[in-house]
């Protein structure tokens, strides 16, 4: 998918603890600050992705 050498490392910790997540547990208040660190280290290619699950997020709280 990418390289993942031109990643972010806070970037990669946050998709590694949130890819462990059930999709309630990664939407849940709790972990709101580590999908904001996967938020503002992305690439630009995945960003709009992220942005999608943040409108998902939002409608929940």
């Amino acid at each position: 998918m990418f390289d993942n050498d031109s990643l972010h490392p806070k970037f990669l910790e946050a998709m590694r603890k949130l890819k462990e997540m059930s999709e309630e547990d990664r939407l849940s208040e709790s972990n709101k600050d580590l999908f904001e660190q996967a938020m503002n280290y992305a690439p630009l290619d995945i960003q709009p992705q992220l942005i999608e699950i943040k409108k998902k997020y939002q409608d929940l709280h």
